[in-house]
């Protein structure tokens, strides 16, 4: 099973965009996504930035594919996946515009996980439209990414770490807690590098201590999952499924350790508690993995498995 490296999702600037990069090279990766996923305001590197950095990346033996914005809705927008589908870089399709601007017969696509690859038929009509791989949303249970993955000729990869992008909007969140618009735009997601966390309304606990606890990040027009996800626990599982990729989902800290926790553990060098503790230690907080097991929190694969041979 390969690791993949997702497009960085968070509002970073060129500098640091172009440092980060440079660390990835080191990276025990197999396949980099780089571009603009979020917001066209924040579209820091120019095609011709992408394309110096995938020469880097690729003389360091990995595979580049070039991420399209998630949400299209003006021409501006559409101009920038004119420009990245030009590129000599295979793509990934967070947008079904990119299907109307590249012709998968000529270079390669892929779909990203914004595309809402629900059910076998999309992902049939996927497969005939000549994708080459798909990441399936971040809301599917394990149970229907199996389903799904059943007589799939496609590469079926996961959202396997980071925070989770639950939403985007044409207007945004960071402007407007500034009491600004969209239009007005002054980069205030800049400053929160993971997203900007919210929590919910105070509220006494049985200790008496006022508590709130974590629920959304804001990340300009989308919002993320507070704390990342993880789903160190089932690689095994995900490979029978036959999926052959993990994504780690860039944060601003950490990243180049979790792809060595995650190698370590797709290696057998580390058990699936072990790794896991290593990743909670890592980011000083708890992880969570709901949809995956379709429940709410954090649930353990023990104890989903003690659930299970309940009900059974």
């Amino acid at each position: 099973m390969e690791l993949t490296l997702g497009p960085v999702l968070f509002d970073w600037s060129k500098s640091e965009l172009l440092r980060f990069y440079g660390e990835v090279a080191d990276m025990e990766v197999n396949t980099v996504y780089i571009g603009e996923v979020v917001c066209a305001k924040r579209n820091r590197l120019a095609p011709k930035d992408i394309e110096a950095i995938a020469s880097t990346l690729e003389a360091a033996g990995k595979k580049v594919i070039v991420s399209s914005l998630a949400l299209v809705s003006n021409e501006d927008e559409l101009s920038i996946v004119r420009d990245i589908a030009a590129l000599p870089l295979p793509i990934e399709a967070n947008d079904i515009s990119v299907l109307g601007i590249v012709d998968p017969s000529k270079k390669e696509v892929f779909a990203g996980p914004h595309l809402k690859t629900y059910n076998r038929e999309a992902v049939r009509f996927l497969e005939d439209q000549g994708i080459k791989g798909i990441t399936f949303p971040v809301e599917l249970s394990g149970s229907s990414i199996a389903y799904n993955m059943e007589g799939a000729a496609v590469k079926g990869e996961v959202f396997a770490h980071g925070k989770l992008p639950l939403a985007l909007s044409w207007r945004c969140y960071s402007s407007r807690l500034h009491g600004l618009t969209k239009s007005e735009c002054q980069y205030h997601c800049s400053k929160d590098p993971d997203g900007l966390e919210l929590r919910t309304m105070p509220h006494a606990s049985k200790t008496g201590e006022v508590l709130g606890e974590p629920c959304f990040a804001i990340n300009g027009t989308a919002i993320m999952s507070a704390l990342p996800q993880s789903l160190i626990e089932f690689t095994k599982d995900l490979a029978q499924m036959k999926i052959s990729a993990l994504r780690i989902s860039p944060h601003y800290k950490h990243t180049a350790e979790t792809v060595k926790i995650y190698k370590e553990r797709l290696n057998e060098v580390s058990s699936p508690a072990r790794a896991l503790e290593k990743l909670k230690a890592l980011y000083g907080c708890d992880l969570v993995n709901g949809w995956y097991l379709d429940k709410a929190g954090k649930i353990t694969a023990e104890v989903a498995k003690a659930e299970a041979t309940f009900l059974d």
